[in-house]
């Protein structure tokens, strides 16, 4: 989405932009934010989906393939600053697949004209959340059968703010860069 105004070397222009993403998804992403009464929101899946979607399904893709295997393996880059390979193993196994498949997902929906219509767009957020969100939910059913839903129900308003933020970054950089009428008024 965003691959149009943000330009780099043609020979490193994705190298560049894969750095960029996995330094903030890597530093920031990790950033848990409490809620008196609620579950924490995490910034991971924001940082994620957001240079998925600014960049396309490469660098998302690559983005969340490399923060999987540097948490893996010890650096401390998932929620809360932790890291190791129990993570992945563990009870929220499932939503580190989810950031894979969610990251090629809505990479590759931006491709597509409707993602220039706000309405598009928002809705490549909220796919993307609720990707992560099922495969979690999946993956959290082998661990607690019986509540498995209760975890994935009171993550749901943390992950349509986080959509809702995601879109209005987007949309503000679009149009510091471009304009608003420029980009939605692109002949298709």
């Amino acid at each position: 989405m965003l691959n149009g105004y943000i330009k780099f070397s043609p020979s490193y222009d994705v190298l560049i932009k894969l750095i960029i993403a996995l330094l903030f998804t890597c530093s920031i992403g990790p950033y848990t934010v409490a809620i008196p009464g609620e579950v924490p929101i995490t910034l991971q899946t924001l940082f994620l989906l957001l240079f998925s979607i600014a960049f396309g399904w490469r660098v998302g893709g690559l983005n969340a393939l490399l923060y999987v295997l540097l948490g893996a393996a010890g650096l401390p880059v998932f929620s809360g600053y932790h890291g190791g390979l129990e993570h992945i193993d563990g009870i929220s196994g499932g939503f580190f697949f989810g950031f894979i498949a969610a990251t090629l997902i809505t990479g590759f929906l931006v491709e597509f004209p409707f993602s220039k219509n706000p309405f598009g767009h928002i809705g490549i957020w909220l796919i993307g959340h609720l990707i992560i969100l099922a495969m979690g939910g999946f993956w959290m059913r082998r661990f607690r059968p019986d509540n498995w839903w209760d975890n994935i129900e009171v993550t749901l308003p943390g992950a349509a703010i986080k959509s809702a933020v995601g879109f209005l970054i987007i949309q503000i950089l679009i149009r510091l860069l471009a304009g608003r009428n420029e980009f939605y008024n692109q002949k298709k």
